[in-house]
């Protein structure tokens, strides 16, 4: 199952099984967060928001580029529009073509609930002027890339971004295959990306979520993010996949853990 939530595990059946209900309310929950993380951004709400509360917010740049002109963005609020966009489309194309695991309404609604607020901070600091990651091009008429090569943040953020979500994505992707051939039917997969960790999609998930947050808001509350998703899987999720795993797979699973030598992140843990 993928690690989208801190509550994902303890709120998510495991029963393989339809869910039409669960799943359609997934995916326009989803959907809706990429409009709202949009509207806090083109609309002002963002903004009128932080001054509301006493604080300054970035004055961005008039979009000048016909798509961004299209869209009422600035380079820097499209990138961040952008990866609002990516979190949610990833999370849709794995609810539809990935798991076979029944979502709950209530799965479902946890799962989305947990992202939407966590992408809702991420543009909220994104604005502030405080803690916005943005370049001071970015106040400036200027391209995406010249707004991301001008910011070393931006980058590093854009990298843990793509990697991280390309690694969810794709060893999910990955063991699916395995699982779906029959003669590997109630086998664990160890194969591919899960060759480098046992729990490598939450790995992923945890380099993208970071990443997004150092982008957004900077080192400081990239740590803050990365490290809060870090002790929840380690803490909370692995632990209760463990268990899981161990249960049901017995042995099989023992000896993928003693050839796999990380947990989460490989190299680190």
């Amino acid at each position: 199952m993928s690690g989208d939530a801190p509550k994902e595990l303890s709120v998510a059946s495991r029963k393989k099984k339809p869910s039409p209900l669960g799943t359609s309310l997934f995916v326009g929950l989803r959907a809706a967060d990429v409009v709202l993380q949009y509207s806090i951004l083109q609309r002002g709400w963002g903004a009128q928001l932080i001054q509301n509360l006493g604080g300054s917010a970035v004055a961005f740049s008039t979009p000048r580029e016909p798509p961004l002109a299209y869209l009422g963005l600035g380079p820097y609020p499209a990138i961040m529009s952008a990866l609002a966009l990516g979190s949610s489309t990833k999370q849709i194309l794995w609810i539809l073509g990935v798991s076979e695991q029944e979502m709950t309404p209530a799965a479902a609604v946890v799962i989305s609930v947990f992202n939407t607020v966590v992408n809702t901070l991420n543009t909220m600091f994104s604005l502030w002027t405080l803690t916005s990651a943005a370049p001071q091009m970015a106040t400036q008429s200027a391209s995406i890339t010249d707004v991301i090569t001008s910011s070393p943040l931006i980058m590093v953020g854009l990298t843990l971004y793509v990697v991280g979500i390309s690694t969810e994505l794709f060893s999910e992707v990955q063991r699916k295959s395995f699982k779906n051939k029959p003669e590997n039917k109630g086998k664990p997969y160890g194969g591919g990306l899960w060759s480098w960790a046992t729990n490598i999609n939450y790995g992923g998930y945890t380099l993208w979520r970071a990443g997004y947050a150092v982008a957004a808001g900077g080192l400081p509350w990239g740590a803050v993010v990365g490290a809060f998703q870090f002790h929840d899987f380690v803490s909370r999720g692995i632990p209760v996949l463990d268990r899981y795993c161990t249960e049901r797979y017995g042995e099989a699973w023992v000896d993928i853990k003693k050839r796999v030598p990380y947990r989460l992140i490989p190299f680190i843990y």
